[in-house]
């Protein structure tokens, strides 16, 4: 790999996977609308809109599908992506495919419930001839996505040097920032225009950076295939043969990153508890994550990370510690500036772990697998203790502390994932 970076298509690189994280922002705001709306017990916040009358329980057991698709899929892709070679390349074939099959589905899914009769909105025993196609769609984006959210997020990596990587994925922080507030400012305006013009934008947006992708990133060829390191098939025993292969300091590493990782996205359900805390992370990444990026690249990726983690620490104990509303604003001033310090650089530590390049795919589909059970897991455990506390929401901080804390103590063995000075031929 050339170690003189392209900017152009890093950009480009990181805008893919920026944009289709706006897409499913947008499924998680409207998709449970639809299936709530016409439910008696369900307060709609955008009267008129159509739906299937289903209630919350069933709404969130299909809505959890997602993780599900993510834990099994995601790291047998990125491993997957790893030991593939074709004309195309190795991640762009998942790309090519997957993504329009994905913004195939999101395009259909707001038409649907539009076609649902007035009248019958909310019954849900007699809208089966619809509802059952609505969920089909659902669950082709799920999966679509499950796919291709780790090749584009490590097709970046690919064509980024390791010293550079930090900056690149700030910069992708930065445009995902950007993106999540110019939907949540103008997504509720289109909708109120029509229904699907939101899903549309945004299908668009997506389709085109994916030519542009297409057309003028070439992936790098001069990597070893990661089936001949493995010595084994790349299914799921050599993956997993090859991984209880690794150097002790590499695996020691990668385990602990993993423990890291798990520890601060275990908090980002319980954060939604406080509503402000919905826009603040996407407007200060805007401001903040270039220069963590940046910062790493002179502290050290490690080091930007205790302070990260520390600093969000010391917001959420402020907040804690101080129940008005001065408190609240500076433990959140507190917590937007460190929060992407922090979170800039853990995808960027675990990749640049791995031993060769090769296996960017396979840290990057683990990786999705301690970022799902903090999904999956963060937001139960985090419920659980509210309720023993009497239903105490402020009790969401000293847990985040404990979360914050453990992820903090669990980056101290880690031996491995800084700049690399040299990139694996």
């Amino acid at each position: 790999m050339n170690n003189k970076p392209r900017w152009r298509n890093i950009i480009l690189a990181a805008t893919l996977p920026a944009v289709l994280e706006v897409i499913w922002q947008i499924y998680n705001t409207y998709v449970p609308v639809f299936l709530q709306a016409g439910n008696p017990s369900f307060t709609d916040s955008s009267p008129g809109t159509l739906g299937f009358g289903l209630g919350p329980a069933l709404t969130g057991i299909i809505l959890v599908f997602d993780n599900i698709a993510g834990l099994f899929i995601s790291p047998l892709v990125g491993a997957w992506s790893d030991s593939l070679r074709t004309r195309w390349g190795r991640r762009m074939p998942f790309l090519m495919i997957g993504i329009p099959v994905a913004l195939a589905a999101v395009v259909v899914i707001p038409l649907i419930p539009m076609s649902i009769d007035p009248a019958l909105s909310g019954k849900t025993a007699e809208l089966g001839g619809l509802l059952v196609p609505f969920i089909i769609s659902l669950f082709v984006v799920l999966f679509a996505f499950a796919i291709v959210r780790p090749v584009a997020d490590v097709l970046m990596f690919d064509i980024t040097p390791s010293d550079h990587r930090t900056t690149a994925n700030g910069i992708a922080g930065a445009i995902a920032g950007f993106l999540v507030v110019a939907v949540a400012l103008g997504g509720a305006a289109l909708y109120g225009i029509y229904g699907p013009l939101p899903f549309w934008l945004a299908a668009g947006f997506a389709g085109i950076i994916l030519i542009l992708v297409r057309i003028w990133i070439k992936e790098p060829e001069s990597m070893t295939s990661a089936r001949e390191l493995a010595g084994e098939a790349f299914n799921i025993r050599g993956i997993f043969l090859f991984f209880k292969r690794l150097p002790r300091e590499n695996s020691r590493s990668l385990l602990f990153l993993l423990l890291s990782n798990y520890g601060v996205f275990a908090l980002k359900m319980e954060m939604s508890a406080a509503a402000m805390l919905v826009a603040i992370p996407a407007i200060t990444y805007m401001v903040v994550a270039v220069p963590a990026g940046m910062l790493a690249r002179k502290t050290g990726r490690k080091m930007t990370q205790y302070i990260g983690l520390i600093g969000f620490t010391v917001g959420a104990l402020v907040i804690w510690l101080m129940p008005s509303t001065t408190g609240l604003m500076v433990g959140l001033a507190i917590c937007g500036i460190l929060w992407p310090i922090a979170n800039v650089n853990h995808v960027i530590m675990v990749v640049d772990s791995a031993p060769v390049e090769s296996l960017m795919g396979s840290y990057t589909g683990i990786r999705q697998i301690s970022v799902t059970l903090g999904f999956i897991i963060g937001p139960v455990l985090g419920g659980a203790l509210v309720e023993a506390f009497g239903n105490n929401y402020r009790m969401v901080w000293p847990i985040m502390v404990v979360f914050l804390v453990l992820a903090t103590l669990f980056m101290i063995p880690v031996t491995t994932g800084e700049a690399k000075k040299e990139i694996a031929a």
